[in-house]
């Protein structure tokens, strides 16, 4: 689709601008709706089974595994904040034309002290309680609640990893989503902060980090195939005091840097209040080589807000690094917290695709943009990771939007067209995840993703060909209740 004819079709200033809002008045408020999603959530859910309308694919066979905030109220006590919540992990096992579902809370440390108590116990990212208890480590926090990561084992047991950025993942079992205790895989690295985004490299290979506000370090891993720890090191690292995603290519681990400084004298306020924008230092690209962890490109840009990257690559002495920028990192908080609060705040989402371009030979890089605007969630064709992939998919909002991302959208980077669906105003959209077509051609395959029709309450997963989103799902299952809105999720094919 041509931008002109998406324009028309999405409304001027939606999808490739500004987003628009479309005043329509419902029988329930959305912002509500959102809010009302993680009330009286249960400890597990299912299995369910649903049958799916529409021709599920014969190659698509396997489970969506998906993460995210659930528990978010307890007693007399809520958060405020959307990252603060208990996590769920769900699972969504698709075959045979029929969907089946499971969820479970993951039983942190955490949690499971506060399922006794009755209430919360310590304030989060976003949320401070004045009886807080002290928080001793980082795992003292931990809600394992923003992503998974499956594993094959090393003993042929397959694992899943439930996991947080400021602590240790927590393994679950994949079939029946029970919780089995915190990863702990060497005694230096017990209790370090493990990246909710590792990325898996072509033979395999597992590469995470962790970030330690105010230290001016990132703790690198180096993980097998099965998931087994091969090395571990910390690195200096400034500019890393909040860091949630980094990209790979075959030669390189890539991090954006943001100039997002943490205060580590306020300890009454809530995590994420201790930190300051300095708008006035650069944001900074810092490329470090695979085989040594030694830095070899560090340049500076002008200060720009992120959590997500998209699929890098290098070639020639050129390094393309997709991410999505976010216009504004306190505007962002602050429409997190009013959702979660059942408030409608005024949206600046002004985030972007956008691609940092690096001249390595010449040390120096540029920002360029798409145009993509109102979108978040980046995910690809895994199978291109670090190699130039042709295609770029993402959640978007579009001009019939409520108060949340409502469409799914692939931009093709050698035309810079976009082809989009609008789920429509009535439905919030989650990440949706490339699943690759069995034996096909990279770029070939299916996205599949999950939304909340917030006036009914009930969650929908949605089948669509890779190649041709805006004709809209091929298969859909309707879940007869909602789930909470989460964050990240992972498939693995049957």
């Amino acid at each position: 689709m041509q931008r002109r004819e998406l324009l028309k079709a999405f409304g001027a200033g939606a999808v490739l601008g500004m987003p628009a809002f479309a005043s329509i008045a419902y029988e329930r408020d959305p912002a509500q709706a959102w809010h009302d999603a993680f009330v009286d959530v249960p400890e597990t859910r299912g299995p369910t089974v649903v049958a799916f309308e529409g021709r599920l694919p014969a190659g698509l066979a396997g489970t969506l595994f998906r993460n995210g905030p659930a528990r978010m109220h307890r007693g007399p006590t809520s958060y405020r904040h959307w990252f603060d919540g208990d996590g769920m992990v769900h699972a969504y096992r698709l075959g045979a034309g029929r969907l089946t579902h499971r969820a479970a809370m993951v039983r942190t440390a955490r949690y499971v002290e506060e399922e006794r108590a009755g209430r919360f116990l310590r304030g989060g990212f976003g949320t401070a309680f004045a009886d807080a208890l002290p928080v001793a480590t980082p795992d003292d926090m931990n809600v394992a609640n923003i992503s998974v990561l499956p594993l094959p084992g090393a003993d042929g047991r397959p694992e899943l990893l439930a996991l947080w950025e400021g602590g240790s993942p927590y393994r679950i079992d994949p079939a029946t989503l029970a919780t089995r205790g915190r990863k702990v895989w060497s005694s230096e690295t017990d209790g370090l902060p493990f990246s909710a985004h590792p990325k898996i490299d072509a033979d395999g290979t597992v590469w995470s980090f962790g970030y330690l506000p105010g230290s001016g370090k990132l703790a690198l891993y180096q993980l097998s195939a099965s998931g087994a720890l091969v090395r571990a090191s910390l690195i200096d690292a400034p500019n890393a005091d909040m860091v949630h995603d980094f990209a790979l290519t075959e030669r390189s681990l890539v991090f954006l840097l943001m100039p997002l400084e943490y205060q580590a004298d306020d300890h009454e306020a809530a995590f994420v209040d201790r930190y300051r924008w300095r708008a006035e230092k650069p944001s900074v690209l810092l490329v470090l080589d695979k085989a040594t962890w030694q830095p070899t490109l560090r340049v500076e840009l002008p200060a720009f807000a992120l959590f997500h990257l998209g699929n890098a690559w290098e070639a020639q002495g050129s390094l393309h690094v997709p991410a999505v920028e976010v216009k504004d990192f306190g505007v962002t908080m602050a429409g997190i917290c009013a959702l979660t609060e059942g408030r409608v705040a005024t949206h600046d989402s002004r985030s972007e695709l956008i691609e940092v371009v690096a001249d390595v030979p010449g040390r120096r890089a540029k920002i360029e943009r798409t145009g993509l605007h109102a979108t978040e969630f980046p995910v690809w064709d895994k199978r291109c990771t670090g190699r130039r992939s042709a295609s770029h998919y993402g959640v978007v909002r579009t001009a019939s939007a409520s108060v949340a991302f409502n469409g799914v959208a692939r931009f093709d980077w050698a035309s810079g067209n976009v082809d989009a669906y609008d789920y429509g105003a009535e439905l919030f959209a989650e990440e949706h995840v490339f699943v690759a077509r069995p034996g096909a051609a990279a770029d070939r395959g299916w996205l599949v993703g999950t939304a909340l029709h917030w006036p009914s309450r009930t969650t929908r997963l949605s089948v669509f060909d890779a190649g041709h989103v805006g004709a809209g799902p091929i298969a859909q299952a309707r879940l007869p209740y909602g789930v909470p809105l989460g964050l990240h999720g992972a498939f693995v094919a049957a």
